[in-house]
This record gives structure tokens, sequence and C-alpha cells, in this order.
């Protein structure tokens, strides 16, 4: 694998400096030219429906070995709030003492849908995390009454990388679900869902996997598929699809695409396309690239500013966060160099992925040195 090799797929990249993925990626070369056919063929009344949902059959299998899973334990849904949603609705009316605990600062897809669990009785215990994230101590509100414990994988503020198989022994001991947000993960970090005892996983395609607004996955560990019942269910969620667009009759999939929404058929044409990046470089290349590369951006960054502070190994994701005086200024500065960043939580949000270059992390530390 050649760094030119990867670049040459983005090829609006060529004047600018892109640290903006924790918002969305970069439109790969593949994904744009699935869209350009979609339309093409839609337009002269000439699409092929089916290969749009072969294209999200081929993406759910992808999916499913960047987490390490099977794809008969992901569901396609359309964000991590739809994920949410649908666990939070699975959780049953409770009973006297039953809880959720999740951190004070999660992103609100993976938030809300837990605050609203007050409506069906439930005490919703909202944690401080400790320093930069949340660690095992950070759960210590968790008792036998808790029924599930919701984390980032990363943090999207800061970037703080989680103990997965450290919280998710938390949840086990107290007999709960654990839900890992890993839309700032998935596709940046390795994850293993089986190393890490996880219960329920879901990330959005439009950030680290490349693809596009509308396609999103929801892993559901295999033991807890009977637990679970469709909210929104449709033809999709049959044991033959093609053969279920009528009733009488309602025979559900034994798998997780029980859970999956109605396809959005260019989006999915778009991911079949961008995840062939992961299949054509190797997944492990080019994670171990994104660890390359944010540790690059970390080494140049304290060099240049006295006030960053890394993360150590453990913690370390793509997402660098750093403190400035003045985020306008610096954000201006930025703008007319063509770099695009972002600011979350008052500091400069970078953002690396395996289609940066390392000179161009140089160059941004440079710009940010100067603060």
């Amino acid at each position: 694998m050649q760094a030119a090799d990867i670049r040459e797929l983005f090829p609006g990249l060529k004047d600018t400096i892109y640290l903006n993925t924790a918002s969305m990626n970069v439109g790969c070369a593949p994904a744009r030219q699935a869209y350009e056919r979609a339309v093409e063929r839609w337009s002269a009344g000439r699409f092929d429906w089916m290969e749009a949902e072969r294209a999200g059959e081929d993406a759910r299998a992808m999916f499913a070995e960047i987490v390490g899973a099977t794809a008969g334990e992901i569901a396609i849904v359309p964000a991590v709030s739809t994920a949410a949603g649908i666990v939070a609705a699975n959780l049953p009316p409770a009973k006297r003492g039953e809880n959720i605990v999740v951190a004070e600062n999660e992103f609100a897809s993976n938030y809300y849908p837990w605050l609203l669990l007050r409506e069906r009785g439930y005490q919703v215990r909202t944690v401080a995390p400790a320093g930069n994230g949340v660690t095992a101590e950070t759960f210590s509100q968790a008792d036998g009454g808790t029924r599930l414990i919701a984390v980032s994988a990363v943090h999207s503020a800061n970037g703080y990388r989680a103990d997965l198989a450290a919280l998710s022994r938390v949840a086990a001991s107290s007999g709960a679900w654990f839900f890992v947000d890993a839309c700032q993960a998935a596709g940046a970090v390795p994850l293993d869902v089986v190393r890490d005892g996880v219960d329920f996983l879901a990330a959005a395609s439009h950030k680290f996997l490349l693809g596009s607004r509308g396609m999103g996955y929801l892993y559901v560990r295999r033991e807890l598929l009977d637990r679970l019942q469709p909210i929104v269910p449709g033809w999709k969620a049959a044991r033959n699809p093609a053969e279920s667009f009528y009733g009488p009759a309602m025979d559900l999939s034994p798998t997780a695409s029980k859970l999956d929404a109605s396809l959005a058929w260019f989006p999915a044409l778009a991911d079949q396309s961008a995840l062939g990046i992961f299949r054509r470089f190797g997944i492990s290349a080019l994670l171990e690239r994104n660890a390359r590369l944010a540790l690059r951006l970390q080494g140049a960054l304290s060099a240049e500013r006295s006030t960053f502070h890394p993360f150590p190994d453990q913690q370390r994701s793509t997402i660098v966060s750093v403190p400035v005086s003045d985020t306008e200024a610096v954000m201006a500065r930025l703008s007319q160099a063509n770099v695009v960043a972002s600011v979350r939580a008052g500091r400069i949000r970078l953002a690396a992925h395996f289609y940066n270059q390392e000179e161009e992390l140089d160059r941004v530390a440079e710009l940010i040195g100067r603060a």
C-alpha cells in the first residue's frame, strides 16, 4: 500500500487539507461514481433497485468485518440515534430501582434516547466523565438495577478513546446491556465487539467509513437477537424480503436484518463502493496508517505548542483537540490556508484519516502554533 494510491481516490483533496472527517468525510471517487451512475439510470427510468439492495448486503458484510462481527448480527439503520432508539424501545417498563447509566457529555444521539426512558420509569443516572473521558470508575453508580450502560468508543469532542473491555466488565457485573456509539471509531481505530464484550454497537457511515449521510449500522450480539423486536418493520424485516411485500403472514428474519429500516438505495450503492477501499487496501493496513498519522499530528502539535498535552497511546484516536486562546482567529488562519477543521467544546478539533498526508499535518501544526 502506497499513500499515493489512496490519495488518488480522493481527487477533491488536491488543494485542500481536510481534517474534519469527524464531521463528514471527503467523498471518494468510487462513491461519487456510484451516485452519478445511479442518478443517470434513475433519470432514464432504468434504475435497478435490486442492485441497490445487493449493494446494501455487501456493505452490511463489510461493516461486520470492520467491527469483528458477522453479517447476521448487523442491522442497517440510517443513524446512531435510530439504533439507540431501537434498543431503548426494547427495554420493558422499569421495575423499582431499575436505571440507565450514561455520561453527561455524550453526543445527543447516544443520550436523548436514554433520557426518554424516564417516561417508562427508569432512573437515568447521568455521570460526569473522569478527567478527559469515561473510565470504569465513571460508572460507579451502576448497580444491580442497572439495565443499560451507554458510552462512545471515541468521544466526538476531544477524541478520547474509551477502554471498551473494561467498561463491558462493569456492565456485565451489573447484568446491564452495553451500548457503544462507534460513530467516531468505526473505520478509524480497531474495533472488536467480541473481544470487548459489546452487546450493541452503532455507527453512521458518513464519517470514517467513507460513506454518505443516510446509511448506518447496528451490531446486535447474536445471543440478544431474540430479545429485540423491530420498531418500524417493513418488508425488509422479513425472512425472505422479496417474497414479503404483502400480508397476511409475518415471518420475521432470524438475523439482525429484522431491525432494518428501508434501505436508502443511492447511499447504499455509494457505501458499497466506499467500503470497497477498505477491502482493496486491507482494514488492518488502513487502521495502522491512521494510528501513524494520529501520532504524527500529536507529535507536531506538541513540538509547536507547550499547552498541548496528547493522550497516552491507549486513549489516542484519530481526533485531536487543541486548546487555543482565540478559536475564531485560528479558524480564520486555517481557512486562509485551505485547511478544513472544526471547533468543539471551545477547542480546535482536528480529525485525521488515512487519506491525509504527513506533511499536511506538519503544516497545520505550524499554523496553529502561531496562535
